[in-house]
């Protein structure tokens, strides 16, 4: 009941009206419900638990020293290393998406993390996403490093493979011949596009079929 009250009254500091939290209230109930049990679940393990922590790893690149920075949702230490958390309310990247390197942000923390970038270095041993909707059960928590079919790294594998990507593509685009594409993975870009669309006439020259009508863009 407690962190029910709590919920509700973050969504009133953030400007809910009556109508809204009419609706919000039973959805509070149910995800307060499951994060009690997500809560107990986790602590059982005898971990230390940091929020909100921000770090951040230098190395050197072609063009010089380069920076990756992280804020983690929650790290929870214990005698193993540490389970990296990130807390959503939207959908979550799937576990292959995570390996293949199309969804960087938790592995790029795991590897700051063994890094020393949040203090003492420790090993990534779980990449998690918990996302609380307040619908079905009231949330999900997904470890995305877990062994699967189509993953047999762990999670500090997985970290250290982001960790040489990222550093492969800083060498890339340090190069100054290199260009800066406008639609790296357009499988994950949703229906709007890009934010540079307009500058790489995307439209015009791919969808429309500018290339037959060359200048036509152009015309006044």
């Amino acid at each position: 009941h407690q962190l029910a009250t709590f919920i509700q009254d973050a969504l009133r500091d953030e400007g809910f009206e009556d109508a809204a939290m009419a609706r919000e209230v039973p959805l509070s109930r149910i995800s307060a419900r499951w994060l009690a049990a997500f809560e107990r679940r986790r602590r059982e393990r005898g971990i230390e638990i940091l929020v909100e922590q921000s770090g951040r790893l230098t190395f050197d690149g072609p063009a010089g020293p380069f920076t990756v920075t992280a804020k983690a949702d929650r790290i929870e230490l214990d005698a193993h290393g540490a389970a990296i958390i990130d807390y959503k309310t939207g959908s979550a990247p799937s576990a292959k998406q995570v390996v293949e390197g199309f969804a960087p942000q938790l592995p790029l923390t795991g590897a700051i993390l063994a890094g020393g970038g949040f203090g003492n270095p420790s090993d990534p041993t779980q990449l998690v996403y918990v996302r609380v909707i307040g619908r079905g059960e009231g949330g999900k928590e997904t470890d995305v490093s877990a062994p699967s079919k189509t993953n047999t790294l762990s999670a500090a594998q997985i970290s250290a493979a982001e960790f040489d990507r990222l550093k492969e593509a800083v060498a890339a685009y340090d190069d100054p011949a290199r260009a800066y594409v406008s639609w790296e993975a357009p499988q994950f870009m949703g229906n709007f596009g890009g934010n540079y669309d307009h500058l790489a006439r995307v439209w015009e020259w791919m969808v429309v079929g500018g290339g037959d009508n060359e200048g036509e863009g152009d015309q006044a």
